[in-house]
């Protein structure tokens, strides 16, 4: 009896072992098309690749820098479409404050501060885009102003890197 619950649990084992070495290599695939897509895209960018919080597995976490602004693109990838739809379903009803945007993924939302974080589907890849940025200092703008000029811009460059992200997760 022993025997079969060592050989089950091994089997189960050997199966799962190859699922995460597949996910990982899709994770590289994806970083590389990433990268690929905004080095022409978005020339003059630099980025780096993060590790997820204790090493999550199906996630990939790049930043992009530019003279001020970062942006950080999470990527969890699903086993299938539909459940990283119900992901997002799920992650969506925590903002009851949240924006459906159009032309984003197969869905996309705007939530958090200034609805400047984009979430998004696309395929079995839900995609958390955020930016931060600050305004030069020698535009010379009173608190206020600056307070509404990097919302703006963390809603421009956040939007843009959510469709950038989508169409490279599309791509070859």
């Amino acid at each position: 009896m022993r025997v079969l619950l060592f050989a089950a649990a091994l089997s189960c084992c050997l199966l799962l072992a190859p699922s995460r070495s597949n996910a990982q290599s899709d994770l590289d695939q994806l970083d590389k098309k990433f990268i690929h897509y905004f080095e022409k895209v978005m020339p003059g960018w630099k980025h780096e690749r993060g590790e997820p919080f204790g090493k999550s597995e199906n996630v990939l976490i790049q930043f992009w820098y530019s003279s001020d602004t970062s942006v950080k693109i999470s990527v969890v990838m699903h086993h299938s479409g539909n459940e990283a739809r119900d992901a997002l379903e799920q992650f969506a009803r925590t903002d009851p404050k949240r924006q459906t945007l159009k032309n984003i993924g197969d869905e996309a939302y705007a939530v958090g501060f200034a609805q400047s974080n984009i979430v998004l589907r696309k395929g079995k890849c839900v995609i958390y885009v955020s930016a931060r940025a600050d305004a030069p200092a020698e535009l010379k703008l009173i608190q206020e102003q600056r307070l509404e000029f990097e919302k703006k811009e963390m809603q421009r460059w956040s939007k843009e890197f959510a469709k950038h992200a989508a169409d490279a997760a599309d791509g070859p």
